[in-house]
């Protein structure tokens, strides 16, 4: 999941996607400057900087790329 999470990040033009969490949580990277990818950890800023969520890798079960984004 790491190296399909890099690949996305570094994407250019980048699109934003989506992260999506073996319990349910969805978590949407608008831009790689507000990742930062980490072993075995996901770092992603959230409500302009305001708040961060803390994803750990092997709970990750889907990447789901923005459909309206990617259009």
């Amino acid at each position: 999941m790491q190296e399909e999470l890099k690949k996305m990040l570094k994407t250019k033009p980048f699109v934003p996607f989506t992260i999506v969490m073996s319990d349910g949580t969805h978590i949407t990277v608008k831009h790689p400057e507000n990742a930062l990818l980490m072993k075995h950890w996901i770092y992603v800023s959230t409500d302009g900087g305001e708040t961060a969520e803390h994803l750990y890798l092997l709970h990750v079960t889907r990447l789901q790329r923005s459909q309206t984004e990617a259009a």
